[in-house]
């Protein structure tokens, strides 16, 4: 009991550097396209990138209930958090955006590979307290870097008067930290029980309605939700600096992170019931960013930081109580290549309807919203 909570925590703290390197990059690669003269649909294209993700999360979710092998979980999770450090500090190296655009994708490849093994070890660790409670706590420390990763690429532009390329290369150094601690907490927890002590349930078979019906409802959920890419690249398309972006971008994953815990203990109270706040939240995110990013633009990153904290606790967490626990690794891949489906296409819509008429993106936001509000309040 005791190793699993240091192990638990040890994931939290990766989670925490791994993100300072993401989020940090993503916070202003929209900005950035904008910059270096890419049109608008490509912010929607980077979505491309979530497809792969979630492809790579399938591909990682396959191996991890065909091999069997408690050693995949952990060769997979390593893996994914040291593509992340070699090709976010790459993005300083280029002003094209179409070598942006594949470096962003190559990243999502490895946080695709290491998502579906990192919450089967993390679902099994956090059993002694409460899933809904475990991964409410390691997305609040998750959220941290969030946080904290914005806030330094912020700062930097700041200090740097916007030198974009030295905030991709100062943002590698909370990644090779991330790579040691999941090294570290491999040789702690080198066995986890989910692979290891089961028989193989490779494919569909053992999945349930409730997880169809689920799954079918994240999609429609996926395609309304707006992605920060878009909103970054359009509010410098409309002369918000860079540096404000990211702190946007930060005030946002501070709201997440501040309601994760709240919302996993909701989960852990009401179940599935709870999953409906986040189609809610994000017609109130899509409505504010229409209406507000120019005016107000904190209304925005509230609302939007307040659509990831419930979609990233209760709607990941969801999952492992709607399938066998032998079939969680593959059940979030395949819930994952949905997703990135869904993302991709949803971007390129709302990159399109932004061009157009910002009033038929927060339509469009609406009505698939409100459809995902459905089939979760039905399962």
């Amino acid at each position: 009991m005791r190793k699993t909570i240091v192990v638990f925590i040890l994931l939290g703290l990766i989670s925490l550097f791994a993100d300072m390197t993401y989020e940090g990059a993503l916070s202003i690669r929209g900005s950035y396209l904008e910059i270096i003269g890419a049109p608008i649909i490509v912010a929607g294209l980077i979505n491309i990138g979530w497809l792969v993700s979630y492809g790579s999360r399938f591909l990682s979710g396959v191996l991890s209930d065909y091999l069997r092998k408690p050693i995949i979980l952990w060769v997979l999770t390593v893996t994914g958090y040291l593509i992340n450090v070699i090709v976010v500090p790459l993005l300083a190296l280029t002003n094209r955006w179409e070598l942006v655009l594949v470096l962003i994708v190559l990243e999502r490849f490895g946080k695709g590979l290491r998502a579906p093994a990192r919450d089967v070890i993390l679902a099994e660790v956090s059993e002694g307290i409460g899933k809904g409670l475990g991964f409410g706590v390691h997305e609040t420390m998750d959220q941290a870097g969030a946080v904290l990763g914005p806030l330094l690429a912020s700062l930097i532009l700041v200090a740097s008067n916007q030198d974009y390329p030295r905030v991709f290369l100062m943002l590698g150094v909370p990644g090779v930290i991330a790579v040691v601690l999941a090294i570290i907490a491999w040789s702690m927890y080198p066995q986890p029980s989910s692979l290891s002590t089961r028989k193989s349930m490779l494919g569909f078979k053992g999945l349930t309605r409730s997880y169809y019906m689920y799954t079918a409802g994240f999609f429609l959920f996926s395609l309304g939700f707006i992605s920060w890419d878009i909103i970054s690249y359009h509010a410098k398309n409309i002369g918000l600096r860079g540096d404000y972006i990211a702190l946007l971008y930060s005030i946002a994953m501070l709201v997440d992170g501040l309601l994760a815990v709240p919302s996993g203990l909701l989960y852990d109270r009401i179940g599935m019931k709870s999953t409906i706040l986040a189609p809610l939240a994000s017609m109130a995110a899509g409505i504010a960013f229409t209406v507000f990013i120019d005016r107000n633009p904190l209304i925005m990153a509230f609302t939007w930081g307040l659509t990831m904290g419930v979609f990233e606790t209760n709607i990941r967490v969801a999952v492992s109580d709607l399938v066998p626990a032998e079939k969680r690794a593959f059940a979030y891949g395949f819930y994952g290549l949905v997703e990135g489906l869904a993302m991709l296409v949803g971007g390129v819509i709302q990159s399109i309807l932004i061009a157009e008429n910002a009033i038929l993106l927060a339509v469009y936001i609406v009505i698939t919203e409100f459809s995902s509000l459905i089939v979760f309040y039905r399962i």
